[in-house]
């Protein structure tokens, strides 16, 4: 299992990192970051971003979901990512 780590807002987030059919790394994000990211209106100047350090991690991630899931087995996270993502994963 492969982790990264970001930082924001005073608190780290653990990050799998998967790769994909063509050989990216994929950054996969727990939605508990998304939230800190995100904490605002997307009604609002910034797109709903809590700053432009924020928009630019945002950008770096391929897909957040749940925190159960970041845990999961390297296989096992893939499928799931697989359902959503199909074009991405074999």
């Amino acid at each position: 299992m492969r982790t990264n780590e970001i930082q924001f807002g005073g608190k780290s987030y653990v990050c799998r990192i998967v790769e994909a059919n063509d050989g990216e790394e994929l950054l996969i994000a727990p939605t508990t970051l998304l939230d800190a990211l995100q904490p605002c209106s997307f009604d609002d100047e910034n797109e709903g971003f809590a700053s432009k350090e924020a928009e630019s991690i945002y950008d770096e991630v391929f897909y957040f979901t749940d925190e159960k899931s970041i845990q999961l087995p390297e296989n096992e996270l893939i499928a799931e990512l697989k359902e959503s993502n199909p074009d991405w994963f074999e």
